[in-house]
């Protein structure tokens, strides 16, 4: 890996934008020790994968839109957008602002804020949804 954002980038896309649940993917990026902590939620690494499995029943389409990435040490900033089209046909645009640690080449740490900028009330909680 050639930087820790590049890291963050590939994880987005392998497993936020994909489609599909795909728990290998999720073990290439995300550390068996990771914690993640989104708008006053604790999750663990199987309380993630439970989140991707309830995002990937919900959501037919996500598109991340990286504002800024920056990159100290084994620490990545992000402010970022997801644009989202869910499985009913609705869109959301949801902001975030994660930070992210990396230990050993995958992400071991995330602790984000999200704000729904547009879409279905029932949408706001996608960045938490079990």
């Amino acid at each position: 890996m050639n930087s820790y954002k590049e890291l963050i980038r590939k994880a987005f896309k392998a497993v936020v934008e994909s489609p599909t649940y795909d728990q290998t993917l999720i073990e290439q990026y995300f550390s068996p020790e990771y914690r993640q902590y989104v708008d006053g939620e604790e999750l663990d690494f199987d309380g993630f994968c439970n989140h991707m499995k309830a995002q990937k029943l919900a959501v037919k389409h996500a598109i991340i839109n990286f504002q800024t990435i920056v990159e100290e040490g084994e620490i990545v900033f992000t402010n970022h957008s997801v644009e989202v089209l869910t499985n009913e046909d609705r869109h959301a645009l949801i902001h975030v602002i994660a930070e992210f640690r990396v230990k050993h080449n995958r992400i071991i740490y995330c602790n984000e804020l999200t704000r729904l900028v547009s879409g279905d009330e029932r949408e706001r909680d996608l960045g938490s949804r079990l």
